[in-house]
């Protein structure tokens, strides 16, 4: 008995230390020959439109505003089905500012104050330049309206929506990762590469889950010589 369990024990202690490893986060130095440097440009044919990924999660908002509409069941509360999250501190869906608008004309945008619809509005408002630096020490994503520099490996606090979040940035594989896990609202992650053929950039960008399942775009930038327009640069 003794033995099974000091074997029991020992495979115990190296799956944790296995997971361990695994949830250490993205790593501080590059693969070799690796650079995501250059002067890119969106490509909006090869990317992912956001504007149906936005009517989707409308489509979703509006589908929790009906079911907690509904009558509830014998017993029960209205929304009370599982897997749909309270009322919001309006009585509305995540984002909606008013609730029902109880036949008064169109209802509001139940997007208007989700906070997963905050955060990839403000993916979007950085524009379709972006100009990466690279060094061991540094990489620095500018837009030329909003410059955003990561140390890789390091852990930081940074503002998100509705508080603080966890940011932590690095390497993953031939991939430069920045996480942020919000305390409150949705964690944020965005991962750059290169293609296969080292000429396009890409960005997958992933939002959620929080009041609305999650989702994730994909937007592919282009080697580009065409200088991007410039503004006084903010910290993002």
């Amino acid at each position: 008995m003794r033995r099974i369990l000091a074997s029991s024990l020992l495979a115990w202690a190296a799956a944790a230390a296995t997971l361990g490893g695994c949830a250490s986060g993205p790593k501080a130095e590059a693969p070799a020959g690796v650079t995501l440097a250059g002067t890119w440009k969106l490509d909006r044919a090869a990317s992912d439109d956001p504007q149906k990924i936005i009517a989707r999660m409308r489509a979703q908002a509006f589908k929790l505003i009906a079911r907690r509409s509904a009558p509830p069941p014998a017993g029960g509360a209205p929304g009370a089905a599982a897997g749909v999250p309270p009322p919001d501190e309006n009585g509305g869906a995540p984002g909606d500012e008013a609730g029902s608008t109880h036949g008064r004309g169109a209802p509001p945008d139940p997007l208007r104050r989700s906070p997963m619809m905050h955060a990839l509005a403000r993916a979007l408002a950085r524009g379709e330049f972006l100009t990466v630096r690279q060094s061991p020490e540094e990489l620095v994503l500018d837009y030329g309206t909003t410059v955003r520099s990561f140390t890789p490996g390091a852990r930081s606090v940074v503002s998100a929506e509705q508080g603080v979040a966890d940011q932590i940035s690095g390497w993953s594989g031939r991939e430069y990762v920045i996480e942020a896990r919000a305390q409150l609202g949705p964690n944020v992650v965005e991962r750059y590469a290169l293609s296969q053929n080292g000429q396009h950039l890409i960005e997958t960008l992933r939002i959620g889950p929080a009041e609305l399942p999650a989702v994730e775009l994909k937007r592919v930038y282009d080697h580009t010589d065409e200088v991007a327009p410039r503004a006084l640069p903010t910290s993002d």
